[in-house]
């Protein structure tokens, strides 16, 4: 929530790192367009807080 606000953290979960890609899931199809468009800046703000640098997002959408 930190990282990306209450309104995107309603809608996505993280999944897991597989080294440099940050996996994560969301309850509709829009939000993964979202994602996608804000990837660049989200990884950024995501690898200032860890170690591991997260250079991609790989966004799936959850099965209803």
């Amino acid at each position: 929530r930190e990282l990306v606000g209450d309104s995107v953290a309603a809608h996505v979960q993280p999944v897991r790192l597989d080294h440099a890609t940050l996996v994560v899931e969301v309850d509709d199809p829009s939000w993964a367009t979202e994602l996608r468009f804000l990837e660049a800046s989200l990884c950024a703000k995501i690898s200032s807080f860890t170690t591991t640098p997260v250079t991609a997002l790989e966004v799936r959408v959850k099965r209803r």
